[in-house]
């Protein structure tokens, strides 16, 4: 059976849910953002069920490729649906249970009507248990694939901007870093300037990926102003002054 993390308070709400449509048969529609676990949430509910992509599905319906009959299916994205006759036909002759994964807060009303149950995973964010475990987890699968040595927490760098897509990324490249000196890293951001070099203010445009790291290092390591404008070689107007132009990156 397909695991599911759930520390956080409200994703163990969410998972007794999910336990329970194990045993019932209805339509149920899992919704959240990208990365939120709507997928793995959907396998831990019907396992063995196959996955399909909204359009693809509404394609092979059109052609006539597709045959089920009496079984479960997970259909990722169904806001991608644009033919919902079709589909809603399809599934009442086929005798089939959907459960189904929406980045839409709301949904066509004709198939928000086909689901029972509907239930909204709320990002990583607001799950700091399930990011521990996750960070955890992804930690361990990349020092299996990747062939080195288990970092130590403090050393991961985690990215839940995106949820679960950027945590599991940011984990992977803290091995990655691990294997890398100053040249590739000097490497990695002359090809990216390069590729995104136009204008005639590049060197503005290009300033924060060497500020904003080094102040947002700063700030972790030294407990003041007084202290990060001492080890940085800047006067206190100055640093206050970087600080705001780049809040929004600092406040990230």
């Amino acid at each position: 059976m397909k695991d599911y993390i759930a520390i956080s308070k409200n994703s163990k709400e969410i998972l007794n849910s999910a336990h329970l449509l194990q045993s019932v048969e209805v339509n149920a529609l899992i919704s959240g953002e990208a990365g939120a676990g709507k997928k793995s949430l959907s396998q831990y509910i019907v396992p063995d069920a196959p996955i399909f992509k909204a359009k693809n599905l509404q394609q092979d319906i059109i052609d006539n490729v597709i045959n089920l009959k009496n079984c479960s299916i997970i259909i990722d994205k169904i806001e991608n649906i644009t033919n919902i006759d079709l589909l809603i036909n399809w599934i009442d002759e086929n005798s089939i249970r959907v459960i189904a994964t929406t980045l839409k807060e709301e949904l066509n009303s004709k198939i928000a009507e086909q689901f029972s149950i509907t239930m909204e995973l709320p990002p990583l964010k607001d799950r700091e248990e399930d990011v521990k475990a996750l960070t955890t987890k992804f930690s361990k699968e990349a020092s299996t694939t990747l062939d080195l040595e288990q970092i130590i927490p403090s050393k991961l760098m985690v990215n839940i901007s995106n949820n679960a897509h950027s945590l599991r990324k940011s984990i992977y490249f803290s091995y990655l870093f691990e294997t890398i000196g100053e040249d590739e890293i000097l490497m990695f951001m002359e090809n990216y300037m390069y590729s995104n070099m136009h204008g005639e203010d590049s060197y503005k445009d290009f300033l924060y990926l060497l500020e904003v790291p080094i102040l947002k290092a700063a700030s972790k390591k030294y407990k003041s102003q007084v202290q990060m404008a001492k080890h940085l070689g800047l006067n206190r107007i100055t640093l206050r002054k970087k600080l705001d132009i780049h809040k929004d990156f600092l406040n990230d």
